[in-house]
């Protein structure tokens, strides 16, 4: 088997993460650990700190074989949070000159897009993943050329590197202009859509609802456990869904071994058909700049993900009760959920949360420096308490999805 794809230095302020991994490497290290492939080969670029990283990998994996193309220096991703577009050093048009060309030939490739290099691939079958929210290549732009292609691609850069928006016509281009056997669009906390050609009706790829959920390399887990599962000869559908399983295992524990886990799955299915559409209240102090901070990037998440919430922040503002109260009370009762920031144990933070529980809505309670005597009342009265930031996100999400 042959993977193509980056090797970078991932970087996360919250929860703390310094790891260099990378698609590319991401995949070698989840197929040597969960396959039993005679060989791996692994064509990337690196400087010389990923080189020697790469060099001591292979030592302890004979059947790795890595082709690294020389560079100056490789892309390193700073992420705030992992739902966070990250920040990439070097900025990635700094890539876009003098770029190293890879081209690639073999039977199974993994192809994942690459920053920092200009990639062609000839395979029998490829799996391409474009890995470019910001400018998206086609697989026949790369100039490659696949007896059996299938792409995964998320619904962002889908709509990207087509030009279109309606879901029928992007996959119609796939089918029609790149000649794809199947196509997997992820829809992010929905899931994933499979679309064959001889099938009228996509196949639902249910997402898994799990204890945590760390989203850094998802992605690079779901390419890399279908290509590894179809390669192997097994059939589509249900690479996809073991694909889903193996992605839920890793989101839940950042834990790259995998197989031996599915023996006991047992995290519960989730098939959301389309975006939720409740309203969210998001409960949380706003008077110094970090409790803005905070407010604002918890707003922005929801909007970015299509939700509907009213902030008291962005919807009201500050100002005396008697201006503010009445139309916070009006925002609370037309939600269907709460959102808290809990941190600070604000006095009309805690009065919102009351206020809801007694109308019998649920409460995420986002909360990481309070002790548990402080938060006693929330435990039992059942609120759904978090303290990682990206797991409260998404459990506020699984739990709308459910009304």
């Amino acid at each position: 088997m042959i993977v193509v794809g980056g090797t970078y230095t991932e970087i996360c302020f919250e929860p703390i993460w310094e790891n260099i991994y990378g698609s590319g490497f991401r995949a070698v290290d989840l197929i040597l650990q969960n396959s039993d492939f005679e060989s791996v080969e692994f064509h990337t670029c690196g400087d010389e700190e990923i080189k020697a990283h790469l060099g001591y990998f292979q030592r302890l994996n004979p059947s790795l074989r890595n082709n690294i193309t020389d560079i100056s220096k490789s892309p390193e991703f700073h992420y705030d949070y992992p739902l966070r577009t990250p920040m990439i050093v070097p900025r990635s048009d700094l890539f876009s000159e003098n770029k190293p060309e890879l081209n690639v030939e073999g039977k199974n490739i993994l192809f994942f897009g690459l920053l920092e290099a200009s990639v062609s691939v000839k395979g029998s079958k490829v799996v391409y993943d474009p890995q470019s929210p910001a400018n998206p290549i086609s697989f026949s732009d790369t100039g490659s050329i696949a007896d059996d292609l299938i792409t995964i691609i998320n619904i962002g850069e889908a709509k990207k590197l087509t030009g279109l928006l309606d879901l029928g016509d992007i996959v119609d281009y796939f089918f029609d202009s790149e000649k794809c056997s199947a196509i997997i669009i992820k829809m992010g906390a929905k899931g994933a859509l499979l679309f064959q050609p001889a099938k009228k009706e996509p196949v639902r790829i249910p997402v898994f609802k799990t204890n945590s959920v760390w989203t850094i390399g998802s992605g690079d887990v779901f390419s890399a456990f279908f290509a590894m599962n179809w390669f192997k000869g097994r059939d589509i559908e249900s690479s996809a869904i073991l694909a889903s399983k193996a992605t839920a295992l890793y989101c839940d524990s950042k834990d790259l071994s995998i197989v031996d886990r599915l023996k006991n799955f047992s995290f519960e299915k989730l098939v959301i058909d389309k975006v939720p559409n409740g309203q969210i209240y998001l409960a949380g102090p706003f008077f110094t700049f970090s409790e803005r901070w905070l407010i604002n990037e918890v707003w922005n998440t929801f909007k970015s993900i299509g939700l509907k919430v009213f902030s008291p922040f962005h919807d009201v503002g500050h100002g005396k009760a008697k201006d503010v109260v009445d139309k916070d009370l009006q925002g609370l009762d037309e939600s269907e959920i709460v959102f808290a920031v809990i941190d600070g144990l604000d006095s009309g933070t805690l009065f919102e949360v009351g206020y809801a529980i007694c109308q019998k809505k649920k409460v995420i309670a986002f909360v990481q420096k309070e002790g548990e005597e402080s938060i006693k009342m929330l435990e039992g009265t059942h609120c759904i308490i978090e303290r990682d930031f990206t797991t409260a996100i998404y459990k506020l999400y699984w739990e709308l999805a459910k009304k």
